[in-house]
């Protein structure tokens, strides 16, 4: 379906939405960004409170080691995993309800209080029950923090979106015949 785009015409020659370009790899890519903004400032912050950048993958792992036995570095990959993957569901998530047509301030304010309403729900309700050992812990300010800048990770859907629509719009010009010269 050839039709103009969002933004009169720059790109008239890609689908105005599509499922893959617009929620899935934008959910995929922002969330690894969070993810790895939020992995970041955890390790550093724990390096600095507890001497151990490593805890809060461990802890992560606590999904998994329920009695708080997550040690090596199998529990820490296992912790990174899950935290990514959670982290892309979510920013998924996110993109697919945010408007195609929102400005990146939108974007940002929306990306904060979803990243905000997720930190209320995992602090009282997940944490809990899915993480003992986390739950031990009561990192809840320090998870305020994270999700913050998660939020702000999120805000960058619609700059993420643009980009895949230029590739998109590239690929349709590449692969598009082009008319023989008589």
């Amino acid at each position: 379906m050839r039709s103009r785009g969002h933004d009169g015409g720059r790109f008239a020659s890609v689908e105005p939405w599509n499922l893959l370009r617009d929620v899935i790899l934008p959910g995929a890519v922002v969330g690894a960004l969070g993810a790895f903004a939020m992995a970041v400032l955890a390790c550093a912050f724990t390096e600095v409170l507890h001497g151990d950048p490593w805890r809060p993958a461990l802890l992560t792992a606590g999904l998994v080691f329920r009695q708080g036995d997550a040690r090596g570095t199998g529990a820490v990959l296992l912790g990174v995993l899950i935290h990514f993957a959670v982290a892309g569901g979510l920013a998924t998530g996110f993109a697919l309800f945010l408007p195609r047509k929102g400005t990146a301030v939108s974007a940002l304010m929306l990306g904060l209080l979803y990243s905000l309403s997720m930190w209320g729900v995992m602090t009282r309700l997940m944490v809990p029950f899915g993480s003992p050992p986390l739950s031990r812990e009561d990192p809840s300010a320090l998870l305020l923090a994270l999700h913050v800048a998660f939020g702000a990770a999120l805000g960058t859907v619609p700059a993420v979106r643009q980009a895949l629509t230029r590739l998109d719009l590239l690929r349709h010009r590449f692969l598009s015949p082009r008319p023989t010269p008589r």
